[in-house]
């Protein structure tokens, strides 16, 4: 009789089972591995292409901005230099003008004057005129007190040139030397008068006063 040991064969198959197992699980551990090293590759190197595509769009930017930067920069300097040519024009502007009122001054001031003086000049006349800073100083003679007093009218109602007039008259006899004999000597009342006042020169245009500054203020 011929006997078979079926412990002997089952314990091989379990071996085999088991070894076969273990090599298609390391199998599977090994494939997933693969596939968990593959797919962090993929990621890895998708990153690094995003890294650098936004590296390369930020450089860009920057030198985009850079640019504009640049561009803007050198507008304020032009825009700087520009106002800076502008004022010194206007300053020169502004120097020639007051050039101009300074010289014109005196003429105006003359001129203003033999406007104001009263016609028929036989009974008035004018012996000095003189200027110190803004303060005026006017001699003269007349027969006539009336009309140094027009005159000094004249002068107070001139748009502001004369301003500030003080007036002082000083009568005098004048005896008229006569070469017929027997006959009485003639005498002549003159009168004198100093008259006292600021004169105020004609401006250049767009200049302001002191005192219009002050009320503006």
């Amino acid at each position: 009789m011929i006997r078979v040991n079926l412990l002997e064969g089952t314990a091989e198959q379990r071996v085999s089972v088991q070894k076969t197992r273990v090599v298609a699980r390391r199998g599977q551990q090994i494939f997933m591995l693969a596939s968990a090293l593959l797919i962090l590759a993929i990621a890895v190197g998708a990153d690094h292409l995003w890294t650098n595509n936004a590296h390369a769009e930020a450089q860009t930017e920057l030198e985009r901005e850079q640019e504009e930067a640049k561009k803007l920069e050198a507008d304020i300097k032009r825009k700087n230099e520009l106002e800076a040519e502008l004022k010194q024009v206007e300053e020169r502007i502004k120097i020639i003008k007051q050039l101009r009122a300074e010289q014109k001054g005196p003429v105006a001031m003359m001129s203003a004057i033999n406007e104001r003086m009263p016609g028929g000049q036989a009974d008035f006349r004018l012996i000095s005129v003189v200027q110190k800073g803004t303060r005026l100083q006017v001699k003269g003679s007349s027969l006539n007190q009336q009309v140094i007093a027009d005159f000094v009218k004249q002068l107070e109602f001139s748009n502001g040139l004369f301003t500030n007039l003080m007036l002082s008259v000083d009568g005098k006899e004048i005896k008229q030397d006569d070469d017929k004999k027997g006959e009485p000597t003639e005498v002549t009342r003159v009168f004198d008068f100093t008259i006292d006042c600021d004169y105020n020169k004609p401006r250049a245009e767009g200049e302001v006063t002191q005192d219009t500054t002050a009320k503006a203020r």
